[in-house]
């Protein structure tokens, strides 16, 4: 599956400013945290279905060897250099990995400073659909076609105040260079130095919200004939239709946070539905048949089976809801885990009604049936509070006898 650029736009955070598809004037926000707002209040199109291009001044991209393994691995490993790999409230991905010889090598994105959660989340309030995230290296690689044999191309964005340089040379070697403020031009012209002396023919692509920028750069790195260059401005580079497949392993945009109440919801009804089907019968059966009205239990125990019993059958169902589980198990979050223990030991007469996930951290709001006994409310919230994951920071005061709210923070 890959994005359509025909049902959505593609927008760029650059620094301190949004640029739009079609538009020469960008969208100046002061503090990152007015960032949404400011876009809201200028946004010129009917449609508000987003695909983001995130650049802060404060991202890193930077390259690394590391394994040829999936995200876990890849965390495990470079964690310890890069310590924003084990933060839960910091956003990171990666490039492809390629074979560099006999090693594998990938270009890092991270944030330095947690904020894409919360930015998303505040668009999303604003009446935006943030479908995908990526990094800037990652749409400028995505840009120019293939009209090198080797494949080798450097596309340069470039504006008065910033650039950002990426580069895949012929012999497969990655590199992304950002910068900002003082001498642009002077920054970047020592960064392409190298490429007229290339042997090799390799594409060259400026993306630019000013051409006369590109002029001036010419006349200090002359590229002569062997390469191809071409030029778009930014506005027309953000309106093309170039496609980023969805699953693409430099996604910033973990499906963990922005997972629906009803999915939760779902998930959560499927740790204790597999239980069930386990075991044969709930917690909340056993406790029917503890009731007085025995005659009324067997009617409840009855038809509670007939509804389990299409859900047992339909493998189907059950299968798909586990793949949107199995998605979840490579968020930064630890949603999967907070899940199975939300549903590990809640009491029979509790019912989970939502669960809301933030970078922050995550808020559970659930009722109560029938009377909840302190013994059995006091095991729940032990059972939560082991975990080295999160740390419940609001509780109810006592026993819950209706409705309750708990809430937790990552550490």
């Amino acid at each position: 599956m890959s994005i359509s650029p025909k049902s959505e736009l593609t927008v760029l955070l650059w620094g301190d400013r949004w640029w739009l598809p079609g538009q020469k004037v960008p969208v100046p926000f002061g503090e990152i945290t007015e960032a949404a707002d400011r876009l809201a209040e200028a946004w010129p199109e009917p449609v508000r279905s987003l695909r983001v291009v995130y650049q802060p001044d404060d991202f890193a991209t930077v390259p690394v060897e590391c394994p040829n393994g999936n995200r876990a691995t890849l965390a495990l490993v470079l964690a310890e250099e890069h310590p924003a790999l084990a933060h839960p409230g910091h956003v990171w991905a990666h490039e492809p990995i390629l074979a560099n010889g006999e090693r594998f090598s990938t270009l890092l994105h991270y944030e330095t400073r947690p904020f894409l959660f919360a930015l998303v989340h505040r668009l999303r309030e604003l009446g935006f659909a943030v479908n995908a995230v990526f990094p800037m290296a990652t749409w400028l690689n995505a840009l120019p076609p293939e009209l090198t044999e080797t494949g080798a191309l450097t596309v340069c964005a470039l504006s008065p105040e910033r650039f950002c340089l990426y580069r895949h040379s012929s012999d497969g070697v990655r590199a992304f260079r950002a910068g900002h403020g003082g001498d642009v031009l002077t920054a970047v012209a020592r960064h392409l130095a190298g490429v007229p002396a290339q042997s090799n023919t390799e594409f060259v692509l400026y993306v630019t919200t000013d051409e006369k920028l590109v002029d001036q750069l010419a006349q200090r790195v002359p590229i002569d004939e062997r390469h191809i260059v071409g030029v778009y401005s930014l506005g027309h580079a953000l309106g093309r239709q170039t496609v980023i497949a969805t699953r693409h392993c430099a996604q910033l945009l973990p499906p963990v946070p922005f997972v629906t109440p009803p999915q939760i919801v779902t998930l959560l009804s499927l740790a204790l539905l597999l239980s069930a089907l386990t075991v044969g019968a709930t917690p909340a059966l056993a406790w029917w048949a503890d009731q007085r009205d025995k005659a009324e239990a067997e009617r409840e125990y009855t038809r509670l089976r007939t509804e389990l019993e299409p859900l047992r059958r339909n493998e189907q169902a059950l299968a798909e809801i586990r793949r949107q589980r199995a998605e979840l198990e490579g968020s930064p979050l630890p949603i999967v885990e907070l899940i199975d223990a939300l549903a590990r030991s809640v009491p029979p007469c509790v019912v989970l009604t939502r669960l809301d996930i933030h970078r922050q951290g995550f808020e559970c709001e659930g009722g109560v049936l029938v009377p909840l006994t302190e013994a059995q409310w006091t095991a729940w919230i032990d059972g939560l509070r082991r975990s080295r994951l999160w740390l419940l920071s609001e509780l109810p005061a006592g026993t819950p006898e209706r409705t309750f709210t708990l809430k937790g923070r990552w550490p």
